[in-house]
């Protein structure tokens, strides 16, 4: 077998390959899948299994060897990339010559090398960590959504504020206001609290409307992937307006939203405090990893494969495809849109990886059982359960593995504590 390796620049390269029939790999992969085939082959004028393998290989030959080529390719560049110590990015193409049965494999690939990466800037440095102060007013202000979460519709005659829901009927209309038919939205409920800015007009207007009221609005519509179709004159019917009728906070309302495990309003606050404290110690820690990755990407240039960002774009397409159900998802509208921030993943990674390759960082037992402890007493878990779970997946000891690196970088870095008053945000 003979091949060679062609720099075509930067983390390009293409690798050419001709191996004939009498290489070792070709042959006895060529041979194995003749017996295979053998043994199931029903020929005229034999019995099944029975068919001289001269008669297999003349009446089969082409397309048996065409079966095991892609098998046989796939463990040639193997090989050759286990001698070459060659860590392959991704594939850019391959091509693979026409041949005749004995005839030689000549084929070529073309692909990406991962970048070789010296980190660098890891060691020593000056980071702040903010250190989050729970105040009564961010324990308020959590108990507040607690309640707008329990409270109940109660229908009325007119609004005093927009802590409501407005049921209405939308039928989309004509530069005139002549109704189009298949056009028409009926009970759709306008939730006055959200923020969405292609609701405030209309919020605006239901804000002080009453049932049985008529108005025509302009109003903004969506294609299939949820993206912006542009604006259409509607006609909006009031149908009926609720306020939302908040829960008293007493005891029993502590009972009642904690599923019986808080007798008293103020266990219930104490609840609320721990659970805060435990989500600005998270907050705290990523916004420290995200200034590590930053400063660490700036000093870092290296060039990042191609074929990885597509690679991690189109798993961000496949995701999207499964949650969004039967909507379409438009894959040149993602693959535009979140290319820049694909790029950053990737460079990340590849940055990270280098870092722990560097300084040989594992996660063993010994980290699992660490973690394990800390999460269950955190987040009151099943010890035992939850270490089963974290030995058993790839996936979280890679993001543990991740954890140690941070945990390294942290521990030669200086670290100063910022006070920071916690006020604690909810997404609408």
């Amino acid at each position: 077998m003979e091949y060679k390796i062609l720099d075509l620049g930067g983390l390009k390269k293409q690798l050419e390959v001709t191996a004939t029939v009498e290489d070792n790999l070709v042959k006895d992969k060529f041979e194995s899948a003749y017996t295979d085939f053998q043994k199931n082959a029903a020929v005229p004028g034999f019995r099944k299994g029975k068919t001289p393998i001269e008669i297999v290989k003349k009446r089969y030959g082409e397309q048996i060897e065409t079966e095991s080529i892609p098998d046989i390719v796939n463990d040639i560049v193997k090989d050759i990339f286990d001698k070459e110590s060659t860590k392959i990015a991704g594939v850019i193409d391959y091509n693979f010559d026409a041949r005749r049965t004995g005839d030689p494999l000549h084929f070529f690939l073309t692909f990406e090398v991962v970048p070789a990466i010296e980190p660098k800037g890891y060691m020593g440095m000056t980071l702040e960590r903010a250190m989050y102060k729970i105040g009564p007013e961010t324990i308020d202000h959590e108990l507040m959504h607690i309640r707008e979460a329990n409270a109940e519709l109660q229908e009325v005659e007119t609004l005093e504020d927009d802590k409501a829901v407005v049921t209405v009927d939308l039928q989309v209309t004509d530069d005139k206001g002549v109704p189009l038919i298949g056009q028409r939205r009926e009970n759709y409920k306008v939730d006055l609290r959200s923020k969405a800015p292609e609701l405030s007009e209309i919020q605006a207007r239901l804000t002080k409307s009453k049932a049985g009221d008529e108005f025509n609005l302009e109003l903004e519509t969506f294609d299939k992937s949820s993206q912006p179709a542009g604006k259409k004159p509607f006609k909006v019917t009031v149908k009926k307006l609720e306020k939302f009728v908040m829960p008293e906070l007493n005891d029993e309302f502590a009972k009642k939203v904690s599923g019986g495990k808080m007798e008293t309003l103020d266990a219930l606050k104490n609840d609320i405090e721990r659970e805060l404290e435990h989500y600005y110690e998270d907050r705290a820690e990523e916004e420290l990893r995200d200034k590590i990755a930053e400063e660490l990407l700036k000093q870092n240039e290296f060039e990042v494969p191609e074929s990885m960002v597509d690679e991690y774009l189109n798993d961000m397409i496949e995701e999207l495809k499964k949650r969004s159900e039967n909507q379409e998802v438009d894959d040149n509208f993602v693959k535009e849109r979140y290319r820049e921030a694909a790029v950053r993943a990737v460079k990340w990674n590849l940055l990270a990886a280098s870092i722990i390759q560097k300084e040989n960082l594992k996660v063993d037992d010994a980290v699992l059982e660490r973690t394990a402890e800390d999460e269950a007493s955190k987040y009151r878990l099943d010890r035992s359960k939850l270490l089963d779970f974290y030995k058993s997946s790839d996936d979280v000891k890679n993001k543990l593995l991740f954890n140690e690196m941070f945990n390294y970088i942290v521990d030669k870095s200086e670290i100063k504590i910022v006070d920071k008053t916690a006020t604690h945000q909810h997404e609408d």
